[in-house]
């Protein structure tokens, strides 16, 4: 990339980020990107609808949290009530784990199911 294209480059995407603050998101949009760059292994450009779609996405997450506050009975909420409503959005990689783990023990039953069907086989052609 030639210094012209790198200096463009950087003048679309400061325009693209005044743009996208202007919206009316649920979170300044510059703390999302800074979050999402953060975790990112290697360096990789957003595009503007990932950018928006990310931000709406956090903004839904936290609505759904707390409407599920608001049924409980008291008057004061408390971190007890915060991670009980936010409990399903906390547990999902948790839950992702034990599937990779049954389908890992699965995989390795099957395998073993496998091995003694062709021992079957090969023993039912002996007699």
């Amino acid at each position: 990339m030639g210094e012209g294209e790198q200096v463009a480059g950087t003048v679309d995407e400061a325009k693209d980020e005044e743009e996208l603050e202007q919206l009316a998101l649920p979170f300044p949009n510059a703390r999302v990107v800074r979050i999402l760059k953060k975790n990112f292994q290697k360096e990789h450009q957003i595009r503007r609808d990932v950018k928006i779609a990310a931000n709406e996405l956090i903004g839904k997450i936290l609505e759904d949290v707390a409407k599920t506050m608001d049924n409980e009975e008291f008057y004061t909420l408390s971190i007890e009530h915060f991670n009980k409503a936010s409990k399903k959005y906390r547990y999902v990689d948790l839950q992702a784990k034990r599937f990779a783990r049954i389908k890992q023990l699965l995989m390795k039953q099957r395998a073993e199911l496998e091995e003694v069907i062709m021992e079957m086989e090969r023993s039912d052609e002996e007699y």
